[in-house]
């Protein structure tokens, strides 16, 4: 069965603004809210060079989206950064969700046949 984690990006508006100060152009429209879809299987969570590797595709996913949603961007570096701390950071604790509640699952499962 395969399962979704999404990498979203938000914020980065509130982020420009901070930084840009006073001077900042208020009239400006926040980007569009960006999520990308990682799909997954169980055994994903379970084996650890699998999940490494899911783990990997999460960070790519949030470079990418972030990349795209803060093309021509001012700000770039600096939002940059923080757009993929952020939306990293969020999705790795949907992953972790979801990985503790399959390390659960297998665990009563093993308890259950022994």
């Amino acid at each position: 069965m395969r399962h979704p984690i999404f990498v979203p990006t938000v914020g980065l508006f509130a982020l420009a603004t901070a930084l840009a100060g006073p001077a900042g152009n208020s009239a400006a429209e926040p980007p569009a809210h960006t999520l990308a879809e990682i799909p997954f299987e169980a055994a994903d969570l379970t084996d650890p060079a699998r999940y490494q590797s899911l783990r990997g595709r999460i960070e790519t996913a949030a470079r990418n989206v972030c990349r795209a949603q803060l093309l021509g961007d001012l700000l770039r570096p600096v939002a940059l950064t923080a757009c993929i701390r952020d939306s990293t950071a969020r999705a790795l604790d949907q992953l972790e969700l979801h990985r503790s509640r399959a390390l659960t699952l297998a665990e009563a499962s093993t308890t259950d046949q022994g």
